[in-house]
């Protein structure tokens, strides 16, 4: 069991283009993201894809929680990581539906626009999501991320509790402290907590591999089941634990309606795979052929 609980938790035919980019100036938002591809889909509708390098890392927290234990060796191939979680503009794109509205209503929690989260999207709407990109582009193959594949991305090289240092920072992640009572919403993707900093600095809250809001705005569906320790972990970090049908998934990165301790970058925590809430969305990991 947690030894603490998640505050407030609530349930609830297109044309394809891949374009490689040059990067950009030294504080855009893909100012890190090396290699980036672009594709493009139907409506001129973009979604960008940082490379996260081969490597290996240590994955889980001895001073974290027992589920965070114990701490095992990953290795990992190249794989390109979504920089941003998937926007409502990019669900509809691809699956022309709005989870996040009822009958016609925006849920409760929900801010809409093109560049906010994708949220009230079960594992199970995410995984068809990729099921549909992966008909569209098939130069590459589109999946959830494995858990380890998402803390890998998350630190960005780091050995810290977050990418930034041991302390939460309210200028790099949205969670409750600088959430409630201000916007009690998912924001906008490409936005940094701190309004001067990003008008100035645009992306400056990206970590180093250049992915934005890894940790906080909004909770991320992995594609492993859970399972309460790392004692069998695979060591392939590219391996997800696939589990039953039903079997509770793994979501990482923590949400605006959180404390700072549920962004560290070992944290984990699980729901149902049909659970849909105003906190959880995704990303999706890209591989080319």
């Amino acid at each position: 069991m947690k030894s603490y609980y998640l505050k407030n938790w609530r349930s609830s035919v297109l044309g394809m283009a891949v374009v490689a980019l040059a990067t950009s100036s030294a504080f855009a938002a893909t100012s890190n993201c090396k290699n980036p591809v672009e594709v493009t889909l139907d409506g001129n509708v973009k979604m960008k894809f940082c490379e996260i390098p081969a490597g290996s890392a240590a994955i889980g927290s001895e001073r974290g929680e027992s589920d965070e234990k114990p701490v095992t060796k990953r290795d990992f191939k190249s794989f390109q990581m979504g920089q941003y979680t998937v926007t409502q503009q990019q669900y509809k794109a691809v699956l022309g539906e709005e989870p996040w509205k009822e009958n016609g209503q925006l849920k409760s929690y929900v801010k809409e626009g093109d560049n906010n989260p994708a949220v009230y999207v079960s594992y199970i709407q995410a995984k068809q999501f990729a099921r549909i990109m992966n008909l569209l582009d098939p130069s590459a193959k589109y999946r959830l991320p494995t858990e380890a594949e998402f803390e890998y991305a998350a630190r960005a090289g780091t050995v810290t509790e977050y990418y930034w240092g041991d302390e939460i920072d309210p200028s790099y992640a949205y969670y409750w402290d600088n959430s409630k009572g201000v916007a009690e919403y998912a924001r906008d993707v490409t936005s940094c907590p701190v309004a001067a900093l990003d008008k100035k600095y645009p992306g400056y809250c990206a970590n180093d591999f250049g992915l934005m809001h890894m940790l906080g705005n909004v909770w991320q569906w992995t594609a492993d089941a859970y399972v309460n320790s790392y004692a069998n972990a695979p060591t392939d970090g590219n391996l997800a634990v696939a589990g039953d049908a039903g079997s509770n998934r793994v979501i990482r990165g923590g949400s605006w309606l959180n404390d700072g301790q549920f962004l560290r970058s070992a944290f984990r925590y699980y729901v149902a795979p049909d659970n849909r809430s105003d906190i959880v969305g995704f990303r999706l990991v890209r591989t080319p052929k």
